[in-house]
């Protein structure tokens, strides 16, 4: 123990035995002593920096709520003893909370007495800002006869945005000419850096195994479907779409993406659960394999990749032929309990309908994205009918895509009679007709919204209740011909 560590624990053992003679005295005293130790700790620290160029293993497992979970191992030789270790070339958007740090294979190797994030970035602005107040050198040449004249000023800067400096003689504006400076701030630093003081064991080579959780790197599923309408199928391709904002390039990295809705009370952590499961149909390695994980689905990228900062990458997910699938044509719309004027023509909602099942080619998680459709025209030729946006679906689940209106198929709807029954009460009337311009017969779907307590009392083709608000009819109409619902709703509210 040094000299200066034994004159304050000896400071403090008297300081102890004066408690009752001088409470405040006492409180003054403590809060200045630990002060001085901790400063002193830290001078006597050797200073280690690693970057990542020392990297010995990387691993990125994304998430879809647009942060990552990020484990790294590092090698450095570390001294015997306090070590300020600095931690280089972190996301800017990193967790500081979240950071855990080892020496792989090794227990109680070092302890970590204290932890810094350093994010106060070096550039112009910030580098000025510690100089507010303080004196600055400006220089700038001027052409005197033939040849340039450095003219040099001293002034005291007042503010930024813009700099006002204040010269003795005058106060200017985002004054022209260089800036000296004669020291850069010890605060602020090129990269984003964590600086861990460290009390070492052993002295020797270690492997730095640090996980934490970083911002602003996302992924989604995007899929291709290219239907076949006289087959009533489609192939569906998927892709992963990973984006980097988060300051940080990541190299030769394991990359592993999480499906789920992973809720974030910070700071938290996911858990490392994994039980292996089935994969996708025409699935290889050369594709990324899935597992289940904790109440998730996890899928790992069949080879180590780079992630560029700002940088977008696509890789195959996964393909399926030939999955069966129908097509609808939905009307939805309320019929409400109120007087209408006058009568309304509406267009379906075309809808894709498909199940994920191995019998239909498919029978794998799909995880949440977009899903653009495609269908060939009489050339050959690809062109987009629509888009829709899925949700995370499992295994065995129906997946119902809308993707556009019916340009050929018309409905229009009257009301036909509103009778008041009592003060909570009405029955009222509906004709809806469809008409049907295609050249091939189609199947129509009315899906009629009723709210309060409400019953069908009459109807010309039977429907069905789907729900509490919801009357369903299902009807065939004829190519170039029409078709007309006519019912009667008693409701109570």
């Amino acid at each position: 123990m040094s000299k200066t560590e034994n004159s304050l624990r000896l400071i403090a053992f008297k300081l102890t035995n004066r408690v009752v003679l001088g409470g405040s005295f006492l409180l003054l005293i403590f809060s200045v002593a630990p002060k001085i130790y901790a400063e002193n700790t830290i001078a006597q620290a050797k200073q280690i920096v690693v970057g990542n160029d020392t990297q010995n293993d990387l691993s990125v497992t994304v998430y879809n709520n647009n942060f990552a979970l990020v484990r790294e191992v590092r090698e450095s030789v570390l001294p015997k003893g306090l070590v300020e270790l600095e931690f280089q070339d972190v996301p800017k958007t990193i967790d500081a909370t979240s950071v855990t740090v080892k020496s792989v294979g090794q227990r109680n190797q070092f302890s970590v007495l204290e932890q810094n994030y350093r994010y106060d970035l070096l550039n112009r602005k910030t580098l000025l800002s510690k100089f507010v107040g303080k004196k600055l050198k400006y220089s700038r040449s001027v052409l005197e006869g033939s040849s340039d004249e450095k003219i040099l000023r001293e002034g005291n800067l007042l503010a930024l945005d813009p700099e006002i400096v204040d010269f003795g003689d005058e106060i200017e504006i985002a004054p022209e000419g260089t800036i000296t400076l004669s020291y850069v701030p010890e605060e602020l630093t090129s990269k984003p850096t964590l600086v861990w003081l460290l009390e070492n064991q052993v002295r020797g080579p270690q492997q730095l195994e640090t996980s934490y959780l970083a911002n602003g790197i996302s992924w989604q599923a995007d899929y291709i479907a290219v239907l076949d309408d006289e087959s009533g199928e489609f192939d569906l391709s998927a892709w992963v779409t990973m984006k980097n904002q988060s300051g940080a390039r990541f190299r030769n990295a394991l990359i592993k993406l999480v499906a789920g809705d992973v809720n974030r009370v910070q700071p938290d952590r996911p858990l490392q659960e994994k039980r292996f499961t089935t994969v996708r149909r025409r699935t290889s390695e050369s594709m990324p394999q899935q597992e289940s994980f904790f109440e998730y689905h996890l899928y790992t990228l069949p080879r180590r990749s780079n992630l560029a900062n700002n940088e977008t990458k696509q890789i195959n997910l996964m393909s399926a032929d030939g999955v069966g699938y129908t097509k609808e044509y939905v009307l939805s719309s309320p019929a409400g309990n109120q007087r209408m004027a006058q009568s309304k023509k509406s267009k379906f909602d075309v809808k894709l309908k498909f199940d994920n099942r191995k019998k239909n080619e498919l029978g794998m998680p799909l995880p949440g994205g977009r899903v653009r459709v495609y269908q060939e025209d009489s050339s050959g030729a690809l062109q987009l009918v629509g888009e829709d946006r899925v949700k995370h679906t499992p295994e065995d689940e129906t997946v119902t895509l809308s993707v556009g209106k019916a340009f050929d198929l018309v409905a229009e709807r009257k009301q036909t009679s509103y009778r008041r029954m009592g003060d909570r009460g009405v029955e009222v009337s509906y004709e809806i007709t469809v008409r049907n311009q295609k050249r091939e017969q189609v199947t129509a779907i009315v899906q009629e919204r009723l709210f309060g307590d409400w019953i069908i009392s009459d109807e010309n083709i039977q429907g069905d209740r789907l729900d509490a608000t919801t009357q369903e009819y299902k009807f065939d109409v004829e190519a170039k011909g029409s078709k007309t619902i006519k019912y009667t709703s008693r409701i109570t509210f």
